[in-house]
C-alpha cells in the first residue's frame, strides 16, 4: 500500500527528460508489453503476438539505451572495457545489438539453445543467468531512485551498474563469438601484415616504375589484377619473413593465402 502511495507521490512527469524519468517510463512500458505478452495465447493469435515480440524486443532496446546513458553520465571512468567491438563483423555492430543480447541472455537462461549451438549455450548459461538477475536489480534500483530523486544516483546504484556493465560486456563477447566467427588477436595481426605488404609492394612499384601514381589515382582496373600478383612476388622474395613465410606452419598464414599455400611453394 506505502509503495503504491510514493508512486503515486512522487512518480515523475512523463515529460521529464531527465534519464531517469524517461527511464522510469521506458521500463513501465516494457513492463506492460511483457505482461500483456505473458497473458496472450499465440497460437489463437499470432498476428498480435508476433506484433508484441516486435514491440518487446523495441522496448528492451530503449530500455538498454538510457541505463547506457546513465552509466556514461554515474560511472564514466567505470565502464567495463569493450575494445573487443572492434573484431565483430560490420553487420554485427548495430544499434539493436545489446536488445538482442538482452533476448538471448533471457533464451539460455530459461533453457533454450541458441541456433544449434548446444555447448556453446550450455557454457554460457550461468553467466546468462548472472546476467539476467543483475538487470532486474539495476532496474529496481533505477525504479526506485526514479520516485525519490530524480538528480541523485546513489552508491548502490553506481555499484550494481558496474557489476551489470562487466556481466553485459563479457556476455556480448561470449555470445557474438559462438554466432559468427571473430578474429583472434593473432590473426588480426597476420592481418595487418597482410595490409603492410601491399602497401610496400605499391610503394616499391612506384619506386621502380611498374605503377604510376595516375594509375592509382584514377582507380585504373588493371591494378586489381597486378598489385597482387606484385604482392606475392613481393611476399616471397622481397619479405620473406613476413606474411608470406612459407617456414610458417599453415594455420599460421593469412586465411587469404592459406588456400594457395601448396601453389605459393611451386612459385
Amino acid at each position: 500500500m506505502m509503495n503504491r502511495f510514493r508512486k503515486w507521490l512522487y512518480k515523475p512527469k512523463r515529460s521529464d527528460p531527465q534519464l531517469l524519468a524517461r527511464f522510469y517510463y521506458a521500463d513501465e512500458e516494457l513492463n506492460q508489453v511483457a505482461a500483456e505478452l505473458d497473458s496472450l495465447d499465440g497460437r489463437k493469435d499470432p498476428q498480435r503476438c508476433t506484433l508484441l515480440v516486435s514491440q518487446f524486443r523495441s522496448c528492451q532496446d530503449n530500455v538498454l539505451n538510457i541505463i547506457n546513458q546513465i552509466m556514461d553520465e554515474c560511472i564514466p571512468q567505470d565502464r567495463a572495457p569493450r575494445d573487443f567491438c572492434v573484431k565483430f563483423p560490420e553487420e554485427i555492430r548495430h544499434d539493436n545489438l545489446a536488445g538482442q543480447l538482452w533476448f538471448g541472455a533471457e533464451c539460455l537462461a530459461a533453457g533454450s539453445i541458441i541456433m544449434n549451438r548446444e555447448l556453446e549455450s550450455m557454457a554460457m548459461r550461468p553467466l546468462a543467468k548472472e546476467l539476467t538477475r543483475s538487470l532486474e536489480d539495476v532496474r529496481g534500483a533505477l525504479r526506485d531512485q526514479a520516485l525519490r530523486d530524480l538528480n541523485t544516483y546513489t552508491e548502490k546504484m553506481r555499484e550494481a551498474l558496474r557489476h551489470f556493465d562487466v556481466l553485459f560486456a563479457e556476455f556480448e563477447l561470449s555470445y557474438v563469438s559462438a554466432m559468427v566467427p571473430v578474429k583472434s588477436p593473432r590473426e588480426y595481426y597476420v592481418q595487418q601484415e597482410v595490409i603492410v605488404l601491399f602497401c610496400e609492394t605499391v610503394e616499391r612499384a612506384l619506386d621502380f616504375g611498374y605503377l604510376t601514381q595516375d594509375m592509382i589515382d584514377d582507380y585504373e582496373p588493371a591494378l586489381m589484377f597486378s598489385i597482387p600478383r606484385l604482392a606475392i612476388v613481393c611476399g616471397l622474395v622481397v619479405y620473406a619473413d613476413g606474411p608470406l613465410n612459407l617456414d610458417r606452419k599453415v594455420e599460421d598464414m593469412s586465411e587469404l593465402f592459406r588456400p594457395f599455400h601448396t601453389l605459393l611453394r611451386k612459385i
